[in-house]
Protein backbone atom coordinates (compact mmCIF):
# COMPACT_ATOMS: atom_id res chain seq x y z
CA UNK A 1 0.00 0.00 0.00
CA UNK A 2 1.26 3.48 -0.81
CA UNK A 3 2.48 5.68 2.04
CA UNK A 4 1.52 8.93 0.30
CA UNK A 5 -0.59 11.48 2.21
CA UNK A 6 -3.84 13.14 1.28
CA UNK A 7 -4.02 15.17 -1.91
CA UNK A 8 -2.95 18.78 -2.01
CA UNK A 9 -6.42 19.79 -3.20
CA UNK A 10 -7.87 18.25 -0.02
CA UNK A 11 -5.30 20.23 1.95
CA UNK A 12 -6.44 23.42 0.26
CA UNK A 13 -10.06 22.60 0.99
CA UNK A 14 -9.05 22.22 4.64
CA UNK A 15 -7.62 25.74 4.51
CA UNK A 16 -11.02 27.07 3.46
CA UNK A 17 -12.95 25.15 6.08
CA UNK A 18 -10.56 24.60 8.98
CA UNK A 19 -9.85 26.39 12.22
CA UNK A 20 -6.82 28.63 12.68
CA UNK A 21 -4.71 25.84 14.16
CA UNK A 22 -5.71 23.54 11.28
CA UNK A 23 -4.59 26.17 8.80
CA UNK A 24 -1.19 26.39 10.49
CA UNK A 25 -0.84 22.60 10.29
CA UNK A 26 -1.86 22.40 6.63
CA UNK A 27 0.45 25.25 5.63
CA UNK A 28 3.22 23.52 7.54
CA UNK A 29 2.61 20.37 5.49
CA UNK A 30 2.65 22.34 2.24
CA UNK A 31 5.85 24.05 3.37
CA UNK A 32 7.50 20.69 4.00
CA UNK A 33 6.50 19.41 0.58
CA UNK A 34 7.27 22.48 -1.53
CA UNK A 35 9.98 24.41 0.28
CA UNK A 36 12.74 23.47 -2.19
CA UNK A 37 11.10 24.70 -5.44
CA UNK A 38 9.99 27.91 -3.71
CA UNK A 39 13.52 28.43 -2.43
CA UNK A 40 14.98 27.71 -5.88
CA UNK A 41 12.67 30.35 -7.39
CA UNK A 42 13.75 32.97 -4.88
CA UNK A 43 17.41 32.13 -5.38
CA UNK A 44 16.77 32.47 -9.11
CA UNK A 45 15.53 36.01 -8.47
CA UNK A 46 18.90 36.84 -6.93
CA UNK A 47 18.22 36.43 -3.22
CA UNK A 48 21.12 35.31 -1.07
CA UNK A 49 20.76 31.93 0.65
CA UNK A 50 19.81 33.23 4.10
CA UNK A 51 17.59 35.95 2.65
CA UNK A 52 15.80 33.45 0.40
CA UNK A 53 15.17 31.10 3.32
CA UNK A 54 13.55 33.93 5.28
CA UNK A 55 11.42 34.79 2.27
CA UNK A 56 10.30 31.16 1.95
CA UNK A 57 9.17 31.21 5.56
CA UNK A 58 7.39 34.49 5.01
CA UNK A 59 5.71 33.34 1.81
CA UNK A 60 3.91 30.54 3.63
CA UNK A 61 3.09 32.80 6.57
CA UNK A 62 1.75 35.36 4.08
CA UNK A 63 -0.42 32.60 2.63
CA UNK A 64 -1.99 32.01 6.04
CA UNK A 65 -2.63 35.69 6.71
CA UNK A 66 -4.08 36.53 3.32
CA UNK A 67 -5.84 33.28 2.39
CA UNK A 68 -3.54 32.93 -0.61
CA UNK A 69 -4.52 29.33 -1.30
CA UNK A 70 -7.98 29.29 0.23
CA UNK A 71 -9.70 30.31 -3.01
CA UNK A 72 -7.94 27.56 -4.95
CA UNK A 73 -10.21 25.55 -7.23
CA UNK A 74 -9.07 22.27 -8.80
CA UNK A 75 -11.20 23.02 -11.87
CA UNK A 76 -9.28 26.19 -12.65
CA UNK A 77 -5.74 24.97 -13.17
CA UNK A 78 -2.82 22.87 -12.00
CA UNK A 79 -1.69 23.00 -8.42
CA UNK A 80 1.91 23.60 -9.49
CA UNK A 81 0.89 26.63 -11.55
CA UNK A 82 -1.25 27.88 -8.68
CA UNK A 83 1.71 27.74 -6.34
CA UNK A 84 4.04 29.41 -8.85
CA UNK A 85 1.56 32.21 -9.59
CA UNK A 86 1.02 32.86 -5.88
CA UNK A 87 4.79 32.93 -5.39
CA UNK A 88 5.31 35.34 -8.29
CA UNK A 89 2.73 37.74 -6.87
CA UNK A 90 4.23 37.50 -3.42
CA UNK A 91 7.83 37.99 -4.61
CA UNK A 92 6.82 41.04 -6.63
CA UNK A 93 5.57 42.68 -3.44
CA UNK A 94 8.40 41.55 -1.15
CA UNK A 95 10.81 44.42 -1.85
CA UNK A 96 13.09 43.83 1.10
CA UNK A 97 14.09 40.63 2.83
CA UNK A 98 14.12 42.53 6.14
CA UNK A 99 10.31 42.60 6.00
CA UNK A 100 10.32 38.80 5.98
CA UNK A 101 12.52 38.69 9.06
CA UNK A 102 10.14 40.94 11.00
CA UNK A 103 7.08 38.88 10.05
CA UNK A 104 8.62 35.46 10.52
CA UNK A 105 6.92 33.42 13.29
CA UNK A 106 8.99 32.51 16.33
CA UNK A 107 10.82 29.32 15.48
CA UNK A 108 9.46 29.36 11.92
CA UNK A 109 8.07 26.27 10.23
CA UNK A 110 9.86 22.98 10.68
CA UNK A 111 12.06 22.51 7.64
CA UNK A 112 15.52 21.92 6.25
CA UNK A 113 18.55 24.11 6.67
CA UNK A 114 19.53 26.40 3.82
CA UNK A 115 22.56 24.21 3.18
CA UNK A 116 20.21 21.26 2.61
CA UNK A 117 18.84 22.63 -0.67
CA UNK A 118 20.01 20.08 -3.25
CA UNK A 119 22.74 21.43 -5.48
CA UNK A 120 20.77 20.41 -8.56
CA UNK A 121 17.92 22.63 -7.43
CA UNK A 122 20.08 25.73 -7.39
CA UNK A 123 19.46 27.73 -10.57
CA UNK A 124 22.09 27.90 -13.27
CA UNK A 125 23.36 31.39 -13.95
CA UNK A 126 21.26 31.63 -17.12
CA UNK A 127 18.10 30.04 -15.71
CA UNK A 128 14.99 32.11 -15.11
CA UNK A 129 13.36 31.99 -11.67
CA UNK A 130 10.46 30.09 -13.23
CA UNK A 131 12.77 27.44 -14.67
CA UNK A 132 14.53 27.20 -11.33
CA UNK A 133 11.16 26.63 -9.64
CA UNK A 134 10.15 23.92 -12.11
CA UNK A 135 13.47 22.11 -11.82
CA UNK A 136 13.29 22.36 -8.04
CA UNK A 137 9.77 20.94 -8.21
CA UNK A 138 10.98 18.01 -10.34
CA UNK A 139 13.92 17.21 -8.05
CA UNK A 140 11.73 17.39 -4.95
CA UNK A 141 9.26 15.01 -6.57
CA UNK A 142 12.01 12.56 -7.57
CA UNK A 143 13.38 12.53 -4.01
CA UNK A 144 10.00 12.16 -2.37
CA UNK A 145 9.11 9.12 -4.49
CA UNK A 146 12.56 7.62 -3.91
CA UNK A 147 11.95 7.70 -0.15
CA UNK A 148 8.74 5.71 -0.61
CA UNK A 149 10.47 3.23 -2.93
CA UNK A 150 13.21 2.69 -0.36
CA UNK A 151 10.60 1.84 2.29
CA UNK A 152 8.80 -0.51 -0.08
CA UNK A 153 12.05 -2.35 -0.82
CA UNK A 154 13.41 -2.32 2.73
CA UNK A 155 13.44 -6.11 3.17
CA UNK A 156 16.80 -7.91 2.88
CA UNK A 157 15.62 -9.88 -0.16
CA UNK A 158 14.58 -6.68 -2.00
CA UNK A 159 17.19 -4.13 -0.94
CA UNK A 160 19.32 -4.86 -4.01
CA UNK A 161 16.42 -3.79 -6.25
CA UNK A 162 16.44 -0.35 -4.67
CA UNK A 163 20.23 0.03 -4.75
CA UNK A 164 20.43 -0.98 -8.39
CA UNK A 165 17.72 1.48 -9.39
CA UNK A 166 19.16 4.30 -7.29
CA UNK A 167 22.75 3.90 -8.46
CA UNK A 168 21.99 3.37 -12.14
CA UNK A 169 19.17 5.86 -12.73
CA UNK A 170 18.61 8.25 -9.82
CA UNK A 171 22.05 9.09 -8.39
CA UNK A 172 23.25 10.50 -11.75
CA UNK A 173 20.25 12.89 -11.71
CA UNK A 174 20.31 13.89 -8.05
CA UNK A 175 24.02 13.78 -7.32
CA UNK A 176 25.55 14.42 -10.73
CA UNK A 177 27.60 11.23 -10.47
CA UNK A 178 28.40 8.88 -13.29
CA UNK A 179 26.37 5.68 -13.37
CA UNK A 180 28.29 2.43 -12.90
CA UNK A 181 27.98 -0.23 -15.55
CA UNK A 182 25.71 -3.17 -14.86
CA UNK A 183 28.84 -5.34 -14.87
CA UNK A 184 30.42 -3.21 -12.13
CA UNK A 185 27.25 -3.19 -10.09
CA UNK A 186 26.85 -6.94 -10.42
CA UNK A 187 30.33 -7.44 -9.00
CA UNK A 188 29.71 -5.03 -6.13
CA UNK A 189 26.42 -6.71 -5.16
CA UNK A 190 27.42 -10.31 -5.80
CA UNK A 191 24.89 -10.76 -8.60
CA UNK A 192 25.01 -11.71 -12.25
CA UNK A 193 24.46 -9.03 -14.88
CA UNK A 194 21.15 -10.68 -15.80
CA UNK A 195 20.03 -10.49 -12.16
CA UNK A 196 20.95 -6.81 -12.07
CA UNK A 197 18.99 -6.17 -15.28
CA UNK A 198 15.92 -8.03 -14.01
CA UNK A 199 15.94 -6.22 -10.67
CA UNK A 200 16.32 -2.89 -12.44
CA UNK A 201 13.20 -3.56 -14.53
CA UNK A 202 11.21 -4.52 -11.43
CA UNK A 203 12.31 -1.48 -9.42
CA UNK A 204 11.73 0.88 -12.34
CA UNK A 205 8.15 -0.34 -12.71
CA UNK A 206 7.58 0.13 -8.97
CA UNK A 207 9.04 3.64 -9.13
CA UNK A 208 6.86 4.57 -12.09
CA UNK A 209 3.78 3.39 -10.19
CA UNK A 210 4.74 5.35 -7.08
CA UNK A 211 5.57 8.41 -9.15
CA UNK A 212 2.11 8.40 -10.71
CA UNK A 213 0.53 7.97 -7.27
CA UNK A 214 2.45 10.97 -5.98
CA UNK A 215 1.55 13.13 -8.98
CA UNK A 216 -2.07 12.10 -8.43
CA UNK A 217 -1.96 14.00 -5.12
CA UNK A 218 -2.07 17.24 -7.10
CA UNK A 219 -3.13 16.25 -10.65
CA UNK A 220 -6.81 15.94 -11.57
CA UNK A 221 -6.86 13.26 -14.28
CA UNK A 222 -4.86 10.45 -15.87
CA UNK A 223 -4.15 12.71 -18.83
CA UNK A 224 -2.70 15.37 -16.54
CA UNK A 225 -0.58 12.74 -14.79
CA UNK A 226 0.79 11.63 -18.17
CA UNK A 227 1.62 15.22 -19.06
CA UNK A 228 3.25 15.84 -15.68
CA UNK A 229 5.49 12.79 -16.13
CA UNK A 230 6.59 14.01 -19.57
CA UNK A 231 7.26 17.51 -18.28
CA UNK A 232 9.11 16.16 -15.25
CA UNK A 233 11.82 14.54 -17.32
CA UNK A 234 11.89 17.47 -19.72
CA UNK A 235 12.69 19.79 -16.80
CA UNK A 236 15.37 17.44 -15.49
CA UNK A 237 17.06 17.38 -18.91
CA UNK A 238 17.48 21.17 -18.81
CA UNK A 239 20.37 22.82 -16.92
Amino acid sequence: MSAFPQTDWIRLAALREGRAEDKQRVLGELFGRYRDPVLAYLRGRGSRAEQAEDLVQDFFLHAIRHGLFEKADASRGRFRNLLLTALQHYAAKAHRAEHALRRRPAGGFAGNDVADLPEGALPADHATPERAFLRGWALTLIRRVLVVLEKEYAGPDRRAHYEIFRRLLIAPILEGTGAPTQHELAGALGLTEKEVANRLVTARRAYQRLLREEIATYARSEAEIDEEVRELFQKLSQP
